[in-house]
């Protein structure tokens, strides 16, 4: 039985910032519609491309709509928003000064969105050198997404052997068709996480609750825990508030 607040850690709720919430009377709705499932937190995780923004101007325009929903917030229990980003891997992100900016509030927590193609030596290399060398703690945001080709199920493999996290989509694990290889991944990796990915109320709403219900049947009560866990940890002090 959940017993304590659930975490979030991909959405695309902020108004106006990239192909999630258009506005923030959509954003207060997914707020509702997350705390209805139990939610007391959400990573806010919108897309960084480093051929659009750069991180100062990102982060300007993250704060500023985050500043806009709050400021829309009414009283009541919504869930607490953390700000972070979906970074989109770009050629030599593994020396990019700034990173720490894009992770997670106050933690070294990047949430990484490998490129829609074959991944060569080259890529894995830097994001080994994420971890190794930078010290980052690497999420993989919906592997699931790369398994098209059995290169990329191979990297992923040998990406699983670093301390590198996978989080996979709920709505992978609610549609039957793909179920059986988001459980799969979620298994291989050392820190399985889900997250919603949510970016509106119709084709993508927030479904976390529906997505940890398949675990829990599939997987069992206690990988659920672990998953938990695995959030937690990688939230760091930002989840003092939700999680014991």
């Amino acid at each position: 039985m959940q017993t304590r607040p659930m975490i979030d850690l991909h959405c695309h709720i902020l108004p106006g910032m990239d192909d999630g919430s258009p506005d923030v009377e959509t954003s207060l709705a997914m707020l509702r519609r997350q705390a209805e499932q139990g939610i007391g937190a959400v990573c806010v995780t919108p897309h960084y491309y480093a051929d659009q923004n750069s991180i100062s101007t990102f982060c300007e325009r993250r704060a500023t709509a985050l500043e806009k929903l709050r400021a829309a917030l009414p009283d009541g229990n919504l869930p607490e928003m953390i700000p972070a980003a979906e970074v989109a891997f770009f050629s030599g992100i593994s020396e990019r000064g700034g990173l720490e900016r894009l992770c997670i509030r106050d933690t070294k927590t990047l949430m990484l969105e490998m490129p829609f193609t074959e991944w060569n030596d080259f890529q894995i290399e830097e994001v080994s050198a994420l971890v190794l060398d930078r010290g980052l703690h690497v999420v993989l945001v919906h592997p699931e997404r790369f398994c098209g080709s059995k290169n990329n199920v191979w990297r992923l493999k040998e990406l699983a052997e670093l301390p590198v996290a996978f989080q996979v989509n709920a709505g992978t694990l609610i549609r039957w068709r793909t179920r059986k290889l988001g459980l799969k991944l979620l298994q291989e990796t050392q820190y399985p996480l889900l997250g919603s990915d949510c970016h509106n109320l119709t084709t993508r709403p927030p479904n976390l609750a529906e997505g940890r219900g398949v675990v829990a049947r599939k997987l069992g009560e206690a990988f659920l825990m672990k998953m938990d866990q695995s959030a937690a940890g990688l939230i760091g002090p930002a989840a003092e508030k939700v999680v014991p």
